[in-house]
Parts: structure tokens; C-alpha cells; sequence
């Protein structure tokens, strides 16, 4: 799934895609990992988060690195504001969405973007009707069911029908890393919880993000998940839940190029 990404005598950077992106030459679909980029000490690498303490300069090359990759300008990219919400806004112009996360879009050269550090990022394609989503989906975002959600609103404002929609969950924090309270344990069924200890659980997101596209009507056949834990996977991801306050960002991109650019 991974591809590795050089530009001219630029760092070589890696990014990954889903193997549905190959079926449809105008989409655009990735996911970013931290290997290259420009970022330095605990940052290091393609730290892509704008306002996660990284030098800003760093953090600006590293982000005109990605895009130039994947041969899209950044001025045509929406970048929610994540608020761990189930808030989810159809746009048709780039820049900044306020207070959500997910986006879903039918404008062609414009592409959705969300970053994440564990939380999962998931990517919705419907070929037919021609429209994209994009999903941040931490426990907050999964508990209110935010996929479900972003699957439903594509039907309602683009006539998607569910059964032609190909989806694709990143990588995010696996259960065995994740160890939650009874508070957050109390908004998922047992089938995404195991007991770690009194009042605490590990608890399986990617799972429950899973059933929910499934619910909402995606076919098993169009999902695909990568199930890589950023948690553990140092070398290739950023992870709050590990490396605290100092601590990059990923960042995902879905889009739909015009057949005529």
C-alpha cells in the first residue's frame, strides 16, 4: 500500500494510498507518514500539524513537500478545525471549516484534508455520483457514530447510494495500545472492549469505525483497513498517546481532479 515519494533533491518522503484509488485516474487519496520532511527533534520528520509546537517553517515545507507530491496545490485543500466532534460540513471552496470533522464535497480540484496522531482518519469515494469525504474519527467522534454520519449526509446532499461508495480506513491507535476509562467504555458495545484492570478497558476504534460503515450501507467488498498502530510504529507515525504535547501530525487527503486539468 505504501509508496515512497521523491521530489527532485527534496527529502524522500512516504506516503500511502488505498488500492480503490487506483481504479479512478482522478482521485486523489493519501495518507502521509512521518518519514522524511524537514522536522527536527522530537518532531522529526513530515510533521504536517501547523499548531503542534513544531516550527512553523519547518512545518510549511513539509506540507508544500507533501502536496507537490501527490501534484495538487495547497490552495485548493479545506482544513477543518477539529474539534473531536460528529460535525460534518459539505464545502465547495478551499481554506478553513470551522468547528467539525468531516468534510464531504462533489467540487472537483478540491481536495478534503484531516490530521491525525492516533485518531483514525477514513476516506469515502462514491464514483458514481462523484463525490469524496473525509473523517477524523477519535473515540469521541466514533462514540457519535460521526462515519455513519458523513455516510448519511453524502446521501442526503449528493444522492450517494451507500452500496457504490468505496471506503478506506488509515491507521490509528490499535486496541492493545489503547486503554480507556469507564466513561468512554460505556458509549460502545463489548464486542470493541476488553478489561484492563478495574474501571479501565482497551478498546478497539478502528472496529467500531469498521461496523459503522458497514451499518451505514458500504459494502465489505469496497472497504479496506490498514491496521498498523501508530502507537507502535515510532519509526513511521506520530502518536499523542505516546509522545505527548511534542508530538506531529499526519495528515490525509481526498480529492477529485477535473478530467480536463
Amino acid at each position: 500500500m505504501r509508496r515512497s515519494l521523491t521530489i527532485s533533491a527534496e527529502p524522500k518522503i512516504q506516503a500511502a494510498s488505498f488500492k480503490f484509488s487506483e481504479m479512478f485516474p482522478n482521485l486523489v487519496q493519501a495518507f502521509s507518514t512521518r518519514k522524511g520532511g524537514f522536522s527536527e527533534g522530537p518532531f522529526r520528520g513530515l510533521n504536517l500539524g501547523l499548531h503542534s509546537g513544531d516550527d512553523k517553517a519547518c512545518v510549511q515545507k513539509n506540507r508544500s513537500l507533501f502536496f507537490k507530491s501527490l501534484n495538487i496545490s495547497e490552495s485548493r485543500a479545506v482544513f477543518p478545525q477539529q474539534v473531536h466532534s460528529c460535525s460534518v460540513q459539505a464545502v465547495s471552496e478551499p481554506g478553513t471549516a470551522a468547528e467539525c470533522d468531516a468534510l464531504i464535497t462533489n467540487t472537483k480540484n478540491l481536495f478534503l484534508t484531516i490530521q491525525t496522531a492516533d485518531c483514525f482518519p477514513v476516506f469515502l469515494f462514491d464514483p458514481v455520483k462523484q463525490a469524496a469525504g473525509i473523517v477524523h474519527s477519535g473515540w469521541r467522534g466514533t462514540a457519535q457514530n460521526i462515519t455513519g454520519r458523513t455516510v448519511k449526509l453524502m446521501s442526503e446532499i449528493f444522492a450517494c447510494s451507500p452500496d457504490s461508495i468505496f471506503a478506506g480506513i488509515g491507521p490509528g491507535v490499535q486496541q492493545d495500545c489503547y486503554q480507556v476509562d469507564q466513561t468512554a467504555a460505556d458509549f460502545f458495545g463489548d464486542e470493541f472492549l476488553s478489561a484492563d484492570g478495574l474501571g479501565h478497558f482497551k478498546l478497539d476504534v478502528q472496529g467500531a469505525i469498521k461496523k459503522q460503515l458497514l451499518d451505514a450501507g458500504i459494502p465489505l467488498k469496497n472497504l479496506e483497513i490498514e491496521n498498523t498502530c501508530t502507537h507502535c510504529a515510532e519509526d513511521l507515525y506520530y502518536s499523542y498517546r505516546r509522545d505527548g504535547d511534542k508530538c506531529g501530525r499526519m495528515m490525509g487527503v481526498i480529492g477529485i481532479r477535473s478530467t480536463h486539468s
